[in-house]
């Protein structure tokens, strides 16, 4: 596999290429490619002097500042692997994803220290931690300062079949899933999402998600294609002037945000002017949502699907949706069609697809994005890429000209914003509660989360609790966005004779 397919020789060309022109924009002003990639190099020779070996897994731990970034490219450019991580997480949660990966290094911030402390008595492998945005506590090392004291020199040639790196996908805890994505599946990423998303480098693609997420790699196509990006945080009643201000002809949201946005929103808004399209990804847009969004906007919408293990796989794109009233009806519910080189097709139905699905399936994936496999886990490897496809677990329709319907889920994730929740974690801490004798947890429909995390409770008999106790139990137990959202008490379970909780009747008594 050719080096030019690495994320270190990337951005050597972009800094060769675009060196003056400006990559990042934040608060504290603009980097241009060159400044950028110089940064780049820099943290990548301080890891390989802390004597780090190439494969190495180097865990990130920083809000969205363009630190972030920094580390994040400086990481996989030096050929260690990165490993992004919520800074939602508990520290339970982080020792055990830490110790998963066996992580040798890792990057935080100073505002994450009451999580990150001492991390290294918790991790065996864990030898080394970095703190950005302030005085490094104990053994910590200062960002900067290790910036400051690292070589220029070019950092070694890797390999497009270098594993680049592990992004989890699922659960936090009991049986984690690491997405092991190689450099080669990034940059196949970011290629056909340039080519798909027509992104050129007069482009300015504003950010408001969180950077962890698989979902950064539309800003690093932005990047790859040598456009401008501009970092921010998210606020529905600010976004129209800030789009305004910064010039920004693209941003990306998830449907939450989407909502939150609309209510602050006219149609025609000429602060819009410039602004060419939103990204939406993350979860389902529900069509009521999807239409009010075309009627404020008009055609800027782009809808997307994808996976942690294959990311951006599907676009519809803005113009799709401005055809007649009856095609705008029924593609508002689809996702697109695959991006080119991808490919998308139904697997048989079988008995986990509803009856009267008509001509639905698995949504099976291939392409040169498709993950190598999980990590360390060659039974749910096996499970997934099968004779070539990726099996996603997502039931869908297609239609004649290859548009994509997602109409349900084989698998339980609860997708909740942009967050994946394992309804299994929330079941567990739940249960734990003296007062209940079972529960089931799933996502119910929702026009701003997409699915909230709702529980069925059974009490113990001659026990009470309230809803609120519950969501209260589960706060000191759970990060915030895996509590539920709504606990609904029942005076049983639905089961089938293998005693598995009937999810499909729970989601019918729901809302039918």
């Amino acid at each position: 596999m050719s080096a030019e397919m690495h994320i270190g020789a990337k951005w050597r060309e972009l800094a060769r290429l675009h060196a003056d022109r400006t990559a990042i924009i934040d608060d504290r002003g603009g980097l241009t490619y060159r400044q950028f990639h110089a940064r780049i190099v820099r943290f990548g020779n301080a890891l390989r002097g802390l004597q780090l070996s190439k494969g190495d897994r180097v865990a990130l731990l920083v809000p969205d500042y363009r630190e972030y970034l920094e580390a994040d490219y400086g990481i996989m450019s030096a050929g260690f692997v990165r490993v992004p991580l919520d800074p939602r997480l508990t520290r339970a949660d982080l020792v055990a994803l830490l110790r998963f990966v066996g992580a040798r290094a890792l990057v935080t911030h100073a505002s994450l220290a009451d999580r990150t402390a001492e991390l290294a008595g918790d991790v065996e492998t864990l030898a080394h931690v970095v703190t950005v945005g302030g005085k490094a506590a104990g053994t910590a090392l200062d960002y900067e300062l290790v910036l400051d004291r690292a070589s220029e020199q070019p950092l070694p040639e890797g390999d497009g079949d270098d594993l680049a790196t592990l992004n989890f996908s699922g659960g936090t805890t009991g049986s984690p899933k690491a997405v092991m994505l190689r450099h080669r599946n990034l940059l196949a990423v970011a290629c056909n999402t340039i080519a798909g998303f027509a992104i050129g480098r007069d482009d300015v693609f504003l950010n408001v998600r969180p950077l962890w997420p698989i979902a950064q790699v539309t800003l690093m196509s932005y990047l790859f294609a040598g456009a401008t990006v501009v970092l921010a945080r998210f606020d529905p009643q600010r976004l129209a002037q800030l789009i305004q201000s910064t010039g920004a002809t693209r941003t990306s949201l998830v449907p939450t945000q989407l909502v939150r946005s609309l209510e602050n929103l006219q149609p025609n808004d000429a602060r819009l002017a410039c602004l060419q399209a939103i990204h939406v990804g993350g979860s389902r847009i529900p069509p009521d949502v999807f239409r009010r969004a075309l009627d404020i906007l008009g055609p800027r919408i782009c809808a997307l699907y994808g996976l942690t293990e294959a990311p951006v796989t599907c676009c519809l794109p803005p113009h799709a949706v401005v055809a007649a009233s009856d095609e705008r009806s029924r593609l508002i519910d689809s996702v697109g069609r695959a991006l080119p080189h991808y490919e998308v097709q139904l697997a048989a139905a079988d008995e986990q697809v509803p009856a009267d699905a008509g001509q639905s399936g698995e949504v099976l994936i291939r392409g040169p994005h498709v993950m190598a496999g999980y990590w360390r886990d060659a039974e749910a490897t096996s499970a997934a890429l099968r004779d070539g496809w990726l099996h996603t677990g997502d039931i869908g329709k297609l239609d004649a000209s290859g548009n994509l319907y997602i109409v349900g889920r084989i698998k339980e994730v609860i997708r909740s914003g942009a967050s994946s929740v394992i309804p299994k974690e929330v079941e567990d801490a739940i249960a734990s509660h003296p007062a209940v004798a079972e529960v089931a947890v799933l996502g119910l429909p929702d026009p701003e989360w997409g699915e909230a995390v709702t529980a069925f409770v059974v009490a113990k008999p001659g026990m009470a609790v309230s809803e609120r106790e519950l969501v209260e139990h589960c706060r000191a137990r759970l990060a915030a966005y895996k509590k539920p959202r709504a606990v609904r008490f029942v005076a049983s379970l639905p089961r089938s004779h293998y005693g598995k909780v009937l999810r499909a009747q729970l989601i019918a008594q729901a809302t039918g």
